[in-house]
């Protein structure tokens, strides 16, 4: 399908040059590839912030298998390439999020960080949760006091799950051998790929963390002390080395092995809690998923401890109980934007919110996560939005939602199975500490989550605001879907509502203006303080809806990227009769969809 969905001639191409030493060719290799180079050259555009320039506006469909990605067409061409070697949906996800951390060169995702996904197994025909999530340092006793961002501390540091995840998914559903999952990824790594353009402007304005440490000099920097510039191999080798041990030794390199041993050490010197003990306790969870019937379907998310598939199910059900859909497409209808960005609101308050401050603006509100979904707390949530003004002094005391750098993908293997991935650093670009280890990234993520992490059990699981979905009728899945982004909780509650109400193709729902969510990002005077009561909105939205927003006495910022305040949902469709496959992706970033 990759004929069909470039609308731009290739702007650039490999450069060529020796393989790295000790490169070496598997059945996943892309030196295997005959189009290797032009997926590389996609490459150039995808960045936070570009355009993508990959989609026509027909249909992106197929009959067998497909996979799609939120940026790195070369990484979801690598998940596709595991189908054509006979992998499930859970090979071809986990050899896509690979190697789009090494595309990325650990900036805003990373091997030392997180994974969930929700998985259809076809054989038993259920759908299976996993949780590799941030534990928290056993001995972080005062975890009020970790540095905010901008102050380089191993305290930021957080125990990662991404590898525990990786390997799990892959032992209860992959088919292929572990080893290969990786070969891209270490072929992009030694190999080397043309920098794009982001990661060489992006290392420069990051350069005060990242030249803090010789070991991270050295990934950025060539011997000369100049900055890689954009369109020069790229290579990492160290990293590059540290993958061929994983590959060979599975992730018990990272929690057990010689990388848990320079990880703690590094940390600690920065004065860091994480111990050895920390790494070697850390287990991905499998939980049940949580799941609604929504509209006949049932839509299916992470299960607890993570609160993100609770608060997407529980906005469904708020807007099924509502009758939201029945008042008008939300694009035209301001009745139904406004009950949309509402029930937004309320569910991010129920999961952000401590439970103190929750008592005290709900009393009498089951706030056990166990009961978020159950009709009687559905009922009393409804109750309470009916108040025009409930959030006017609600939202006061409530944090705004944390970065969220972070990639996904989804995917449906020709066996029918369905899986929704994403993984995240939680982190700016690459973090502010400037670390890395054996040439993975270490990000920051306690630096934003300190009340979060002082409301968790010391070397507990964090609870986590992802929520990749797979959304079954009559026990057949019909949609599989994924988002990122601060804004992933609106663009999947939205995009939801267009495909299983709506009945767009998933790429026609994705293409749709969205509201974002609360204003987190720069002021008309130049602060950064966050306005709750602000709803962000992208451009697209009739005037007349927006004056009817305001009206109802709902603040609005319009434009893009608000402070870097977006979402990104990806989504595959599966007809339930035929089967055909159609794909979207976001065109908020270069992302990609491909089949056959």
């Amino acid at each position: 399908m990759i004929a069909e969905m470039r609308t731009t001639a290739v702007l650039v191409l490999l450069v060529s040059g020796a393989p790295a030493q000790g490169d070496q060719s598997g059945a996943g290799s892309p030196n295997d590839w005959p189009d290797r180079d032009q997926y590389l050259a996609l490459e150039i555009g995808s960045a936070p912030g570009i355009l993508p320039r990959l989609f026509p506006k027909q249909k992106l469909q197929s009959g067998q298998a497909m996979i799609a990605g939120v940026n790195n067409p070369f990484a979801v061409h690598a998940g596709l390439e595991t189908f054509k070697r006979g992998g499930t949906a859970a090979d071809a996800v986990l050899t896509t999020a690979l190697a789009q951390i090494s595309l990325n060169a650990g900036a805003t995702v990373s091997y030392a960080g997180i994974l969930t996904a929700v998985y259809y197994d076809a054989n038993s025909g259920k759908v299976y949760s996993l949780n590799a999530a941030w534990n928290t340092p056993r001995y972080e006793t005062d975890p009020l006091s970790i540095p905010a961002p901008g102050t380089a501390s191993g305290r930021t540091a957080l125990v990662p799950g991404f590898m525990a995840g990786v390997q799990a998914l892959h032992e209860r559903f992959g088919k292929r051998p572990f080893a290969e999952l990786f070969e891209p990824a270490i072929w992009l790594a030694g190999h080397g790929f043309p920098l794009p353009p982001w990661v060489a402007d992006s290392s420069r304005r990051q350069r005060k963390s990242l030249e803090r440490l010789e070991e991270t000099r050295r990934v950025f920097q060539n011997q000369d002390g100049t900055y890689y510039d954009e369109g020069e191999l790229f290579r990492q080798p160290q990293l590059a080395d540290t993958l061929r041990q994983i590959a060979n030794e599975g992730a018990q390199y990272i929690y057990r092995g010689k990388w848990a041993h320079d990880f703690v050490d590094a940390v600690q010197r920065e004065g860091g809690k994480i111990t050895l003990d920390d790494m070697a306790s850390y287990r991905a969870l499998w939980s049940e998923p949580s799941h609604a019937t929504y509209h006949g379907y049932e839509v299916t998310s992470l299960g607890l401890p993570g609160l993100g598939g609770l608060e997407t199910l529980g906005s469904l059900l708020l807007a099924e109980s509502g009758n939201v859909s029945k008042r008008g497409d939300y694009l035209h209808s301001t009745e139904t934007l406004y009950a949309l960005i509402q029930i937004a609101k309320i569910e991010a308050a129920l999961s952000i919110a401590s439970e103190d401050h929750l008592r005290m603006l709900f009393p009498g509100l089951d706030l056990a996560p166990a009961s978020r979904l159950s009709p009687a707390t559905t009922k009393h949530i409804a109750a309470i939005l009916r108040n025009r003004n409930w959030f006017t002094n609600a939202l006061k005391g409530i944090p705004a939602p944390a970065p969220n750098h972070s990639s996904n993908v989804v995917a449906v293997d020709e066996q029918g199975n369905v899986a929704a991935l994403l993984h995240s650093c939680n982190c700016e670009l690459w973090g502010t500490t400037g670390i890395f280890v054996d040439g993975i990234s270490i990000p920051d993520p306690a630096a934003v989550q300190q009340a979060v992490i002082s409301r968790t059990e010391p070397g507990g699981r964090l609870p986590d605001p992802t929520n990749p979905v797979i959304v079954l009728k009559d026990k057949r899945p019909v949609l599989a879907a994924s988002a990122i982004g601060r804004g992933l909780q609106e663009v999947m509650l939205q995009n939801l509502i267009n495909v299983l109400d709506l009945g767009m193709d998933p790429q026609v729902a994705v293409n749709r203006p969205n509201f974002l969510g609360v204003f987190t990002g720069i002021n008309a005077n130049g602060s950064s303080q966050p306005q709750l009561t602000k709803e962000v909105l992208d451009y697209g939205f009739p005037d007349s809806v927006i004056k009817g927003l305001k009206k109802r006495g709902q603040d609005i910022y319009v434009g893009p990227n608000a402070g870097a305040q977006s979402g990104y949902w990806i989504g595959i469709q599966i007809d339930p009769k035929s089967r055909a496959l159609s794909g979207g992706a976001t065109r908020r970033l270069n992302s990609f969809v491909e089949g056959y």
